[in-house]
């Protein structure tokens, strides 16, 4: 049952360099985040200036939230970093900020994390209910019916989703299956999409999963969602992501 993400550290120079670099040349959505008690801020910065002979780089808030970062970082000597695009992580330590340019000048970590195998991070909810799906999926075959679904996601990301039917409602899908009009329910806010079924699974029921009895797990991924939703999908995966995330302050 367990898909988690894995991080893991790069201590390529190199490399780091690199990412960096892409980072700042593509204007790459960054995150500068920081835990406040029980919860997980965030705002929006860019990475500005890369110094590799002072093994530095310079970052700056986005525009409107100058305030906020600097609220932010208080007196702490680090900043913890979020590049979704490239699934990086680092955190890299205070060296100097500039008042007349707003820019905050970091030194290059000796190493930075990177979720492996996938480029979204995947957040599972199972039993949680915190994500629902509602569709209708109609069949053809044996005769023409359809099925309105309400269901709980089992995990989510940026990518796609997936969850769980009983037998009766596993003949409703097939791989390669289209699905339309999905609503995606985020507590308050409801996300359009469509999507495509790429795989089928049965899950035998066992003491890790808690189920009572077999069911199947239907693996979808994204075709369609609008830009602004997925920048929200993206970060609302983010902000509950706590465990593998604390995996690079260890």
């Amino acid at each position: 049952m367990k898909e988690n993400n894995k991080l893991k550290k790069i201590n390529d120079q190199g490399l780091i360099y690199t990412l960096l670099q892409s980072t700042k040349d593509h204007n790459h959505e960054v995150w500068f985040w920081r835990m406040v008690g029980e919860t997980k801020h965030l705002v929006p910065i860019k990475v500005e200036v890369i110094r590799k002979a002072r093994a530095d780089f310079a970052i700056v808030a986005e525009h409107g939230h100058e305030a906020a970062v600097k609220d932010l970082i208080g007196g702490s000597s680090f900043m913890d970093i979020y590049v979704p695009e490239s699934a990086l992580l680092l955190r890299a330590r205070l060296k100097q900020f500039e008042q007349d340019t707003g820019r905050f000048y970091l030194e290059v970590p000796e190493f930075v994390a990177q979720v492996e195998r996938r480029k979204n991070f995947r957040l599972n909810v199972f039993g949680q209910d915190q994500v629902m799906l509602q569709f209708t999926k109609n069949i053809m075959q044996p005769r023409p019916q359809s099925q309105l679904f309400l269901k709980s996601c089992f995990d989510i990301s940026a990518g796609g989703f997936s969850f769980l039917v009983s037998k009766l409602e596993a003949k409703y899908f097939k791989p390669g299956d289209k699905v339309s009009t999905i609503q995606l329910k985020m507590g308050d806010k409801n996300i359009p999409v469509d999507a495509s079924v790429i795989l089928i699974r049965e899950i035998e029921p066992d003491m890790s999963n808690g189920l009572n009895y077999k069911v199947w797990r239907i693996c979808c991924k994204l075709e369609k969602i609008d830009e602004i939703q997925k920048k929200f999908l993206e970060r609302y995966i983010f902000e509950r992501i706590k465990d593998e995330l604390n995996v690079i302050n260890g």
